[in-house]
């Protein structure tokens, strides 16, 4: 048996079995969903400038990786059993984070404050959605599943509530 960087067949259709059987844990893998925010953001720097999809899109992905980023960071500094390995993987996501938000910056200049509101609005309700219908296999570490999911839905509910007083202060005037 000898290592090698290009898969064989076997290796692939290892690959499509353990995907296809464990659904749920490849989805919401963190490195998966951080090579997807990353390579939205190498997608969306190809569009030209003035494209109407860029102008909606790149501030809400720009805000889900902050907050991806920040987020990954800000959990292991509270968790009571925290790991060297928990926190070397919130290093790596938060340095993927910061590269997607690198890539993105030319295309976030001159928004409005109701964009950046909305884009913060989007980006909460994306990562309410992963925490409580794919929660990350990575919460449940060294048994803190229930501690892990309270605080990351405590911070999306305060970044919620964020958003509406924003949004409501944004209006507006007649």
């Amino acid at each position: 048996m000898h290592a090698s960087l290009v898969p064989t067949a076997s290796d692939l259709a290892g690959l499509v079995a353990y995907v296809l059987g464990n659904p749920y844990l490849f989805i919401s893998s963190s490195t998966v969903m951080t090579t997807g925010l990353v390579v939205g953001a190498v997608a969306m720097s190809m569009v030209p400038r003035t494209a109407p999809t860029l102008r909606l899109a790149a501030p809400p992905l720009a805000v889900v990786l902050v907050y991806f980023g920040v987020g990954s960071m800000a959990l292991h500094d509270v968790l009571p059993d925290a790991t060297e390995t928990q926190f070397a993987s919130g290093l790596g996501h938060f340095v993927a984070a910061a590269v997607g938000v690198a890539i993105l910056l030319p295309h976030l200049r001159h928004r409005s404050r109701r964009v950046w509101i909305m884009a913060n609005a989007l980006a909460v309700s994306y990562w309410t959605a992963q925490v409580i219908v794919l929660t990350p296999p990575w919460f449940a570490f060294a048994g803190q599943l229930e501690i892990v999911r309270g605080l990351a839905i405590g911070g999306l509910a305060a970044a919620a509530l964020l958003s509406a007083i924003l949004w409501r202060s944004a209006r507006p005037s007649h």
